[in-house]
């Protein structure tokens, strides 16, 4: 059966506040935002993205966007220099994210519950419990979660004190457990970390979305299927 969730909303929607502290320049929210919203619809169609298209996208001029890329954590590039990876990749991880026949690919388990409200595409995950070796699926849509199998499946979240590269500092203790026994069985290893259900991180994924859409502008940010 599915994990009750203990978060409440104000605790979503503040988790949610941080993380973005954590993924924008601090000194171009605004531009930072537009640009995650940009880069994450155009990896979506799973090819690389010259840097030129992504200022065509939000209409800036491409030595604005590039200092932004330079201020956004773990970006990645291919040997053209064009973005192949920024939270959804091009190149495999232990997460698959399979949208639109696109098999992706993404950083951690959290971005398989915010990434769909983003972008405005379904999206089909498959993953593994780093505990049990049990595989795990997921059917996520823009406004719900459709699919979460086991249904007792949860997921770790660390705490957002840390500081670092946040790849390697946030998103790798990001997973997806097969049960909530399984995820405390994981635990001793992040002191600090909660788990909490498929549902609570929806609901994170949603309340980033909130957070991103008024700074972003809805004028390029349209979340309804392309």
């Amino acid at each position: 059966m599915p994990v009750e969730g203990r978060w409440t909303a104000a605790q979503c929607r503040e988790y949610a506040r941080h993380l973005l502290r954590r993924l924008l320049p601090a000194d171009d929210v605004a531009g930072g935002s537009r640009l995650v919203v940009a880069l994450l619809r155009e990896l979506s169609k799973g090819a690389p993205i010259p840097v030129d298209v992504l200022a065509t996208e939000l209409g800036t001029p491409e030595p604005q966007v590039r200092a932004l890329l330079e201020q956004m954590p773990s970006i990645e590039y291919d040997d053209r220099g064009r973005v192949v990876g920024y939270g959804l990749t091009l190149r495999e991880t232990s997460h698959a994210f399979k949208v639109g026949g696109q098999r992706l690919y993404i950083w951690c388990a959290l971005d398989a519950l915010m990434f769909p409200a983003i972008i405005g595409r379904t999206a089909h995950v498959r993953s593994r419990c780093p505990q049990t070796g049990d595989a795990l699926t997921l059917t996520v849509t823009p406004t719900e979660v459709l699919v979460a199998d086991p249904a007792a499946t949860v997921l770790s979240l660390p705490p957002l004190e840390g500081s670092g590269e946040v790849r390697a500092s946030f998103c790798c203790h990001v997973n997806f457990f097969a049960s909530r026994h399984a995820g405390e069985s994981w635990r001793p290893q992040l002191p600090g970390a909660d788990l909490i259900s498929v549902d609570e991180g929806f609901r994170i994924g949603l309340a980033l979305v909130d957070e991103l859409k008024p700074i972003a502008g809805r004028e390029r940010t349209s979340l309804s299927d392309p």
